[in-house]
């Protein structure tokens, strides 16, 4: 029995666990997590970015609180009494734009987000160039630059979660939700593939991809799947400035990472589902020329390694979905359709979730916009200039 049963344990679960814990609630907070090692989880999968750069005034702000959170990482979740180390790679982002119409949209979102805390700036072909000597600029109009961004260890954020709120006395367990058991307003229990039940007054699911699976069992339907990723490590011969994740307009983007590069791109119009198989043939027929064609210094790259992962893609608008099943079963809660930008939003959403939980309603950022009701509706939430 536990007051808050909390569904997933990765970067989501986590991160309310430590929210709870700090509140006040470690000892009636439950994680169920099937995997502590989080081999499959979206979140260590994923390049590590967070950004300031949406076209949402909560997206924005959640990723500011983000930026802040694990900026400071290493000290708000520190253990032994010694802080350990947690960097912040602020290498920034740019978002390179071909075409008036994109450059119009990278503008009012430059605006809105220099408005709701960050310092973004657009720049001319000209400035791009004199900044990044070794890109090419002939076919860009203008770009929206991040400088404030960078990259955590995603795996390490997740950890540095899990690790804390233990300590803080949240117990977390070890096994797979399957189901609830219901009466005729609320989740009574959560029967785990073990076949032990577990009894809470709050269940909250937070299992990623494989959420919209598990509340589909007692007829709660997202609009949510898992979309595959894949992701390449390359290295060069060739010396190049330090360079921003630039995000192509051919949707390949590319970033700094160690010694080399990570080139990824993510595929929004192919049929969803968990697939593990990496795609060379993505790389070799679209990702090497975009950004051998933006970097000519990457004609002669080497893919040192590779994997796929995957994001909870909202298929209705890309993002979050955020509340309680209000007029249903009104003790459910849920937190899915990150589409990708999980870890950057994982501090706020831990924040947002305490607050619905033990304060009655959003008291820092309202995310009242992205509940459950547009999926009702039928009314997307849309950000222009901010796709997967």
């Amino acid at each position: 029995m536990a007051d808050i049963v909390i569904i997933g344990g990765s970067i989501m679960g986590s991160s309310i666990a430590y929210h709870l814990a700090v509140a006040g609630k470690a000892g009636d907070v439950c994680v169920i997590e099937p995997d502590p090692t989080y081999e499959f989880a979206a979140a260590p999968r994923s390049s590590g970015g967070v950004r300031l750069m949406h076209g949402l005034a909560e997206n924005i702000e959640m990723s500011v609180y983000g930026q802040e959170f694990y900026r400071d990482f290493a000290n708000l979740v520190d253990v032994d009494g010694e802080p350990g180390r947690f960097d912040f790679l602020e290498y920034g982002y740019l978002h390179l734009l071909a075409g008036a119409d994109d450059v119009g949209v990278a503008e009012q979102n430059c605006a809105l987000q220099n408005s709701h805390g960050a310092s973004n700036q657009m720049i001319d072909r000209d400035e791009l160039k004199r900044r990044f000597p070794s890109m090419r600029t002939d076919d860009i109009d203008a770009a929206l630059h991040g400088p404030q961004d960078g990259f955590v260890d995603p795996y390490a954020a997740v950890i540095g979660f899990r690790r804390k709120a233990r300590s803080l006395g949240v117990e977390f367990v070890q096994d797979r939700a399957v189901g609830f058991e219901t009466d005729a307003t609320k989740v009574q229990r959560v029967v785990l593939d073990s076949g032990k039940k577990i009894e809470g007054e709050v269940f909250v699911n937070v299992a990623g991809a494989w959420g919209p699976e598990i509340s589909a069992s007692i007829g709660l339907k997202f609009p949510v799947e898992p979309l595959s990723r894949s992701t390449f490590y390359v290295e060069t011969r060739e010396e190049l400035e330090t360079m921003p994740l630039t995000k192509d307009p051919s949707h390949v983007s590319f970033r700094q990472e160690g010694a080399g590069y990570t080139v990824g791109l993510t595929e929004v119009n192919v049929p969803g589902g968990f697939d593990w198989e990496v795609k060379h043939h993505l790389f070799d027929e679209i990702m090497w020329p975009a950004v051998a064609h933006r970097v000519p210094k990457f004609e002669a790259l080497k893919v040192m390694r590779s994997w796929s992962g995957h994001y909870a893609y909202n298929r209705l608008d890309g993002n979050t979905i955020i509340g309680n099943w209000t007029g249903g079963l009104e003790n459910y809660y849920f937190a899915t359709g990150f589409s990708g930008a999980g870890l950057q939003k994982g501090p706020a959403i831990g924040r947002a979730m305490k607050e619905l939980l033990l304060d009655g309603g959003y008291q820092t950022i309202d995310l009242s916009r992205m509940s459950y009701q547009r999926v009702l509706d039928n009314a997307p939430l849309q950000e222009l200039g901010f796709s997967a």
